[in-house]
């Protein structure tokens, strides 16, 4: 019984302080003051991000995990990385299809997007929410990869280091007859 009241007790504060307005100012020193109370009669208070965590599931000890985008896009500083093609790596040509792999920390948050350029040209129609596509049949020489992360309205968080990959040029056998 008691920890069914404590349970109830907190759900009401925690409602409560969700309700109630939080203001930010600063002080004649420079520093910065969050607070309940408004500091004069023309303050404003500020809008906060929606928050992250944990919300019970259906089933019994099933526990849903949930991340505001906007409270990641805060609290985290993203970063993209290019894992395939390696940097320099040296790629036969019509090799098995060529796949582009990208690493995201801390996480691809659902609703994030990547865009992948090959030599500046992005080669989906569209951001993706994978973290691996196949590219299309590239032409010898050097190319450059770079992967874009993309936030729930389309603004940039992350890009990628350019990747620079090199496709080697077909080589025929000798005497091979030439098809055209």
């Amino acid at each position: 019984m008691r920890g069914m009241l404590a349970s109830l007790l907190l759900g009401f504060v925690a409602a409560a302080a969700a309700d109630e307005a939080v203001y930010r100012y600063v002080d004649a020193e420079g520093v910065v003051h969050y607070t309940d109370r408004a500091p004069d009669k023309h303050a404003r208070p500020i809008r906060l991000a929606p928050l992250s965590g944990v919300s019970p599931g259906a089933g019994a000890g099933k526990r849903t995990v949930f991340y505001s985008p906007e409270a990641l896009r805060q609290a985290a500083r993203f970063a993209v990385r290019v894992e395939s093609p390696t940097p320099d790596q040296r790629l036969p040509a019509k090799a098995a299809p060529l796949v582009a792999a990208a690493s995201v920390m801390p996480a691809l948050v659902s609703g994030f997007r990547l865009v992948y350029q090959v030599d500046g040209r992005s080669v989906t129609a569209a951001p993706v929410d994978a973290l691996s596509i196949p590219l299309q049949p590239l032409p010898a020489g050097t190319h450059e990869l770079q992967i874009i992360l993309l936030d729930d309205h389309g603004r940039e968080l992350a890009r990628s280091e350019a990747s620079r990959f090199r496709v080697a040029p077909l080589k025929l056998a000798a005497g091979a007859p030439i098809k055209g």
